[in-house]
């Protein structure tokens, strides 16, 4: 059995952890995680640092994941907070846990009763009123028509919705699927998925991703082993890393999981766009920490873009964090201003940030001034 690997404290960690670079604090990176860790299990564990000051501290992560690519190690300090927050269950993880699970009725009403709050709000509460505006938001003009080919022939097909799909953004789902019709893609039966499981897992609900996954492979193979197309980055990464102990050790079934993965915007990449009289001057894309390496995303808003499309930045993270947005909601706000600052940097009013991730759209609707808009890219189409 190989040994565990440990942090070096080299800091390549340093040169991309998103909270670092927003905040200069050093005891929020995973190289200071990595090393209070490293404290806790020694024989003077801690040294003086409390029990609770060590799970306060470590809990601070965005799980962007970025320090992992970036780790001569492979380590992972999402992962390390993700089993650390496992083991020390709170009432935050019960709020998230709750938040996570009933979607279809909590949503709602939290959505209903930010509208009788009242405008002005001291913070958090200013931020969450925000928020749930921003997870119930109306898609902007749309300003591109992309011509569609019936290139598919009885190739059947399931879309993962994602939560934001399926219990607050339904005009997303709406249009994924006449895309998916337009393409001659035929919808399999079946039941309905269930979330990803990468909220909870990066929650410390591990048993709740278990249950999620298995749920997920399930539908799945009911339906007859479809095409499984997705609208958002975090929902693919979710799903591409389901595990060989997920499918009960069949690796034949997990090559084939993997194969039917599919990014909505892979499928477009041959359309012809058809720009709109509205459509904005400028466009700035915000890649999501989660975006596969291969960003499809990014290529489809090349192609309707083109010129309007403004340098793409890939180093910005826009904080949302998951169970960040209870635990830590100003340090969340504040790596997401960080974000729309360099995105809007020169930008002309009216200007669109666009991106391809549920999460990330919602953090930006949130955060945005009134001079730009932001929106997930099915909003832009027509």
């Amino acid at each position: 059995m190989a040994a565990p690997k440990s942090c070096v404290q080299c800091g390549k960690c340093l040169e991309v952890c998103p909270l670092f670079k927003v905040t200069g604090r050093e005891e929020l990176t995973p190289r200071a995680k990595f090393f209070l860790e490293s404290l806790r299990s020694g024989e003077d564990p801690g040294e003086g640092l409390s029990e609770k000051d060590f799970k306060s501290l470590a809990s601070l992560c965005l799980s962007c994941g970025r320090c992992a690519k970036n780790c001569p190690q492979s380590m992972s300090g999402p992962d390390m907070v993700s089993d650390l927050r496992a083991k020390s269950k709170g009432f935050i993880q019960t709020c998230w846990d709750l938040w996570l699970i009933s979607p279809g009725l909590l949503w709602p009403m939290a959505a209903a009763a930010s509208k009788l709050s009242p405008e002005v709000l001291p913070e958090p509460f200013g931020s969450a009123r925000k928020r749930m505006q921003a997870l119930f938001a109306k898609s902007p003009e749309p300003w591109v028509e992309l011509s569609l080919q019936a290139k598919f022939e009885k190739r059947r097909v399931m879309l993962f919705k994602g939560c934001v799909g399926r219990f607050a953004r339904t005009d997303w789902t709406a249009k994924a699927e006449r895309i998916m019709d337009g393409m001659g893609l035929i919808r399999a039966e079946g039941g309905e998925f269930g979330c990803c499981g990468s909220s909870h897992g990066s929650a410390g609900l591990l048993g709740r991703q278990i249950e999620a996954r298995a749920k997920n492979i399930k539908v799945w193979k009911d339906s007859g082993y479809p095409l499984l197309v997705t609208f958002c980055a975090t929902c693919l990464k979710g799903l591409k890393e389901y595990t060989l102990d997920d499918f009960a050790g069949d690796e034949e079934l997990l090559a084939k999981w993997n194969e039917a993965l599919t990014p909505l915007s892979s499928l477009l990449l041959d359309a012809e766009p058809k720009i709109l009289d509205n459509a904005p001057v400028q466009v700035a894309y915000h890649q999501p920490c989660h975006a596969p390496r291969n960003d499809t995303d990014l290529k489809l808003l090349a192609l309707i873009a083109g010129e309007r499309l403004r340098q793409v930045q890939n180093d910005l993270c826009c904080g949302f964090g998951g169970i960040m947005q209870l635990g830590a909601p100003e340090l969340s706000k504040e790596v997401g201003l960080h974000s729309l600052e360099h995105l809007t940097k020169g930008m002309k009013p009216g200007g669109q940030i666009v991106s391809g991730c549920s999460a990330c759209v919602i953090q930006l609707v949130t955060l945005v001034k009134d001079d730009y808009f932001a929106s997930h890219w099915l909003d832009i189409l027509k």
